[in-house]
Order: C-alpha cells, then structure tokens, then sequence
C-alpha cells in the first residue's frame, strides 16, 4: 500500500471492530480488570441501550486515585506514563485504590466529553483530531452514539507498516 493508499483509508478501514466495553454502573476494579484482561488502556462505556455515554482510562483511573489519595495517610511514588501526553509523570499511590474502588462507579469517573468521528471520515482528519485533542485512541460512532469501533495510535502505526 503506497502514500496514496493511505490518503484514502477511512476510519472504518483501520479502525478495531472487536471493542471491549464496560457499563457505567460496573465499578473501577472491574473496568481495570477488562483493561488488564485484553491488555487495553480505555473502555467506551456504553448503557443498556446500547448508546456510548462515556470512556473511561486508566488515566482517568489514576487521576481519581492520586485525587483521592489526600484523604488516606500512607503513599508511596510510582511511575505512570501517560499516553495522552506521551510522558512519564509522577503519581502518588495509595491502598485506597486497591480497597476502595469496589465501591466507585464508572459513570463517576469516567470521561463524559467524547472524542469520536464516524465511520467515513478519512484517516488524516482522525489523525488531526487525535493530534488536536491530545489523545491517543477515537471512538467510531454514528448520530445515535452507537460504536462501530474504536481507531488507535497503534491502528495508525499498523496501517503505515502494511505499506510497500
């Protein structure tokens, strides 16, 4: 596939079918053991009628947990990296993540202002996009909110690699 190839690839051409999805009343140590499970770092998270209503990530994770851990004693330093921003960042790490978070909904998390583009839309405007919005993964959605997919970094790298 030449440059000419690729200027002609939509979203719905790169973009990974097979979506693992949580609801936005399952917890946060359910959403990180799907992440775990099926080695991804975000969720859509879609309700009963089968509509995205948000994403959740393993930063938004952490940023809840490092947010919260100033009202429980004991921390320690870890190191993250955040693929939003391609950095390495310094969190505080406490046992209220690995106690507490049976107990906190996704839906209380999870990102609610959603970056998507629609099946159609070609490769290069979901490269911008991504760019422009400092992220890493876009969600595949119609006018209904319904997911076809999801369109990643690692999507971009495979479709430059198939390239002659």
């Amino acid at each position: 596939m030449g440059a000419s190839m690729l200027d002609r690839l939509s979203a719905a051409d790169c973009m990974q079918r097979d979506v693992v999805t949580i609801g936005p009343v399952d917890t946060l140590r359910d959403a990180l053991d799907l992440m775990t499970e099926n080695h991804v770092t975000g969720l859509p998270v879609m309700d009963r009628a089968g509509q995205c209503v948000g994403l959740i990530s393993a930063t938004d994770i952490l940023n809840y947990e490092q947010e919260h851990s100033e009202d429980v004693g004991d921390t320690t330093q870890g190191q993250h990296f955040n693929p939003d921003i391609q950095q390495w960042e310094t969190i505080s790490l406490t046992a209220f993540g690995l106690e507490d978070f049976g107990d906190v909904r996704v839906q209380d998390v999870m990102a609610r202002d959603l970056i998507s583009v629609e099946c159609e839309t070609p490769l290069q405007r979901v490269a911008h996009q991504m760019l422009d919005a400092k992220v890493h993964r876009v969600l595949v959605l119609d006018d209904q909110r319904r997911l076809y997919g999801v369109v990643s970094a690692l999507d971009f790298v495979r479709a430059v690699a198939k390239m002659d």
